[in-house]
């Protein structure tokens, strides 16, 4: 079972989680903070950014929690807002994590208090978090441009084009179609449009009839888009938000040229 929460809590509680990454690439919070102090009592369980192997992880590190969370959320009060109601309430409609939902499946509802968590969610919003050991092993100390390129590379099947769902092509024409009719004016209405569009295209990981090296496939293209669909969220302007409506159009427009029904 993936969150064996009651056995990892008491063996964290007894050996204590006093390790700290020091380099100059990863922070490295070593207040005494009570956001801190809750952040690896409560979530350091499974959230681990000291593990060392995909094979040990039981959930996302916080790191990444909060890289997703803040583009969809960029407003402190919101943000410990939606972290809260995950807690106690996770489902599947307000993922925002669907890689990891794939790999680990939705959290299990946790009772925690909620003045705890509040002051976890607050902390994360504030605060720098340990970048994961297992991405200092696999990176070292590339920039977050090569990371990201590493990961959105999408190759085609022996030169051909893998098979997927009628579905999910169905739902990426539809992502193109939002882009495309798009005609808003508004700094508001680019970011919504991103939230927008990462509502719609999270199904396409979310869809379980995707396995094996075409899921990765298709995880791969889901990055590329991902993070222009976070820049989308927080733009300040209207020249910014078009140029990632743009960007966003061209990627999944060229969905089809990696996958096809066929």
């Amino acid at each position: 079972m993936k969150y064996l929460l009651p056995l990892i809590f008491t063996l964290l509680t007894i050996t204590g989680y006093s390790k700290v990454i020091n380099n100059d690439n990863t922070p490295s919070p070593q207040d005494d903070s009570k956001g801190y102090q809750l952040l690896k009592t409560y979530c350091y369980a499974c959230h681990n950014p000291y593990v060392e192997s995909k094979e040990r992880m039981l959930a996302p590190p916080m790191m990444m929690v909060k890289k997703h969370y803040k583009p969809n959320y960029p407003v402190k009060e919101d943000f410990i807002n939606a972290i809260v109601k995950w807690v106690h309430h996770p489902n599947e409609e307000n993922v925002l994590m669907p890689g990891a939902v794939r790999k680990f499946k939705i959290m299990p509802p946790l009772a925690y208090p909620e003045e705890d968590l509040r002051t976890i969610a607050g902390y994360i919003f504030d605060n720098e978090l340990e970048k994961p050991m297992m991405m200092q092993q696999m990176h070292g100390n590339k920039s977050n441009h090569e990371m990201q390129m590493e990961k959105t590379t999408v190759e085609l099947n022996d030169g051909e084009k893998w098979k997927v769902d009628p579905a999910i092509i169905k739902t990426m024409k539809e992502v193109n179609q939002m882009l495309i009719k798009f005609d808003g004016t508004e700094v508001s209405e680019y970011q919504q449009l991103g939230k927008d569009v990462f509502k719609k295209a999270k199904m396409v990981i979310m869809d379980q009839s995707n396995e094996g090296e075409v899921f990765d496939q298709l995880h791969n293209f889901f990055h590329g888009l991902e993070n222009n669909m976070h820049q989308l969220m927080k733009v300040e302007n209207v020249k910014d938000g078009e140029k990632y409506r743009a960007l966003l159009e061209v990627h999944a427009r060229s969905f089809t040229d990696y996958f096809t029904t066929d």
